[in-house]
């Protein structure tokens, strides 16, 4: 391990002494024996993914030690996905640490890790007042705020998260794929398909680019779903169900940044149209940045199949 921290820190920048610590970081200990585990997930639909394969990882490594997320109310369903829920705090809006309870507060001995590419100004000022000993990301951009960052050399997920896990000295499970639940793939059956129960294939999609096959009449072998999008056919879900739709489907093609995330996360052939620069980046495929790329990317996964 000692000689895992001498590579890791030629890698890792540490912050000038904070006085808002209540004694000195120990490291490797403070790494390899923490006294609590946090991860932030962000406020963006798309957020959710990076916090859940990173729990994985930290829950198989740390299996005695209280593993808690801070996330969305409209996420907190989705970490059922994992071996066994974790600790939640949830916050609607501007992202928060709900006030703690006063037997199990944040310290020194207490790692945080922000997940993400990026650190916004939103997510540091949730990350300087948790009063985590060690606070923990992959992003770029540098701040007091955090004390470790991990340069993965990697530019998207899941990678991202294994190479800053393995830099740690802490085994990434590179094999986790989210399932979806067996009582809510029965909801969504019955949701579905009402009077069988059994699904017939079909593909999700939003109404804009339901909107764009039709007009290049492009081939369309399947029934579509549109599940965002103003006027789309499903809506006033709650957040896993529409998660378990999209993991139904036998393959998705958006423009929304959200149901993207989802299907890459998921595994299902996806199609994307990004316009905007907005889309989380995920292994696999890149998303598309014009209508006429889009048509041509979704006739080749036609003729790959799924």
């Amino acid at each position: 391990m000692k000689r895992l921290l001498g590579r890791l820190l030629q890698n890792v920048r540490q912050a000038d002494k904070d006085p808002s610590l209540k004694r000195p970081l120990h490291l490797p200990v403070d790494i390899a024996e923490p006294s609590g585990i946090f991860i932030y997930s962000g406020p963006g639909e798309a957020d959710v993914w990076p916090a859940l394969y990173l729990s994985c990882s930290l829950q198989r490594a740390y299996r005695n030690v209280d593993l808690t997320v801070v996330c969305r109310i409209e996420d907190s369903a989705l970490f059922s996905m994992l071996d066994w829920k974790p600790g939640i705090l949830t916050y609607e809006g501007k992202p928060t640490i709900p006030p703690m309870q006063p037997d199990e507060p944040p310290g020194p001995g207490t790692l945080l890790f922000h997940p993400y590419l990026k650190l916004d100004s939103d997510a540091a000022a949730l990350i300087r007042s948790s009063g985590a000993g060690i606070r923990i990301s992959p992003a770029a951009n540098r701040s007091p705020d955090l004390n470790i960052s991990v340069r993965t050399g990697a530019d998207n997920y899941p990678a991202v998260l294994h190479r800053m896990c393995t830099a740690l000295g802490i085994p990434p499970d590179t094999d986790w794929v989210p399932v979806i639940p067996r009582q809510v793939q029965e909801k969504v059956a019955d949701f579905m398909a009402p009077v069988s129960g059994r699904t017939l294939p079909y593909i999700a999609m939003t109404q804009r680019t339901i909107s764009i096959l039709e007009k290049h009449r492009a081939e369309i072998p399947l029934r579509t779903v549109a599940i965002a999008g103003k006027n789309a056919e499903i809506q006033n879900i709650d957040r896993e169900m529409r998660t378990a739709i999209t993991a139904g489907a036998s393959a998705v093609i958006t423009d929304d940044p959200g149901l993207w995330a989802d299907a890459r996360a998921l595994g299902v052939p996806t199609v994307g149209l990004d316009t905007s620069g907005a889309f989380i980046p995920w292994s696999g495929d890149l998303p598309t940045t014009s209508e006429h790329d889009m048509i041509e990317s979704w006739a080749q996964l036609l003729r790959r199949g799924w």
